[in-house]
């Protein structure tokens, strides 16, 4: 027998990853996965695994899967609003898929328990998405807010409960028609509110 034959096979060690890069990994794992299973299947030994990174590097870097679902939200929410402020427009928020999967997401963690705070996406304290707000929709900051939460929360309601009603294309298109005019006419709305002086 040669030495070949009797040693033990050398287990490869894997290169050491930065901090940044291997969080972005994990973080990009975590949505792959999201996409792909169901939210109970996305666990940290699949996360590392999708993510080519050691078992316990969640832990190091996020300290729990909860962190690091929470670090996933915030961005996929940076990823939906840098297209807004690009002004691409596509796709639209209702049917954005990181806005869709983190909406989803979040109110899975909420059911378990989570901290609510831990997902505020902060996008009113956000200058540059508010002026943008007050840009493309006509209206002062106060209107802007407000139209901002009033849609956000419809969003989200609509990425967790669109697939409990039978929307045909047709009501769908109805649904979006009626909010496109309600967006069109907020300056007259705001003036009759008396919220633009």
């Amino acid at each position: 027998m040669t030495i070949e034959e009797t040693a033990e096979p050398t287990r490869q060690r894997r290169r050491r990853v930065p901090k940044a890069e291997a969080s972005a990994r994990l973080i990009e794992a975590t949505i792959k996965l999201l996409r792909e299973r169901p939210l109970d299947q996305v666990m940290n030994q699949a996360i590392c695994a999708e993510a080519d990174l050691n078992p316990s590097t969640i832990l190091q870097h996020f300290g729990t899967l909860d962190n690091l679902l929470a670090a996933t939200a915030k961005e996929l929410v940076g990823r939906h609003v840098t297209r807004l402020l690009a002004g691409t427009g596509i796709p639209g928020t209702l049917d954005d898929p990181d806005v869709y999967l983190r909406n989803r997401m979040v109110a899975w963690m909420l059911l378990k328990g989570s901290d609510p705070n831990e997902y505020n996406s902060h996008v009113l304290a956000r200058p540059d998405v508010m002026a943008h707000q007050e840009q493309s929709l006509k209206v002062g900051r106060r209107t802007a807010a407000a139209w901002t939460v009033a849609t956000t929360l419809m969003v989200e309601a609509y990425s967790i409960f669109a697939a409990t009603h039978a929307l045909d294309d047709e009501e769908q298109s109805d649904v979006l028609t009626l909010l496109g005019s309600f967006r069109d006419h907020l300056p007259e709305t705001e003036s009759t509110l008396g919220w633009n002086s």
